[in-house]
């Protein structure tokens, strides 16, 4: 995604990006986001990596937090994104851990 003319693509909506190909998902990830609604990268993006995960867990679709982890590394920096691992292991895991437990006692 690095590459300035298919970020010039994205930017001007003559590309849509797949869920797939975003950094850290797959097509497994991309079913799963299917079954709650999420079908394509900026719905993913419209509703945010804590929302999608709250949502994926309360429909039973995943429940480890590396889930979590890999969405937000999705989204940013958008579109490149950034490895899960590097997520779990910033500063921002905190934040995303607190967001979710928002989402939990508010749902």
């Amino acid at each position: 995604m690095r590459n300035s003319k298919v970020r010039a693509r994205i930017a001007a909506g003559k590309l849509r990006l797949r869920i797939r190909d975003l950094r850290n998902l797959g097509t497994r990830s991309e079913r799963m986001l299917a079954r709650i609604g999420v079908d394509s990268a900026e719905e993913l993006r419209r509703r945010g990596a804590v929302r999608a995960f709250y949502e994926l867990k309360r429909a039973g679709i995943a429940s480890s937090l590396n889930m979590l982890w890999a969405l937000a590394g999705a989204l940013e920096p958008w579109p490149e994104g950034r490895h899960w691992r590097e997520v779990a292991r910033g500063d921002e895991r905190l934040s995303l851990l607190l967001a979710l437990e928002d989402y939990e006692r508010s749902g």
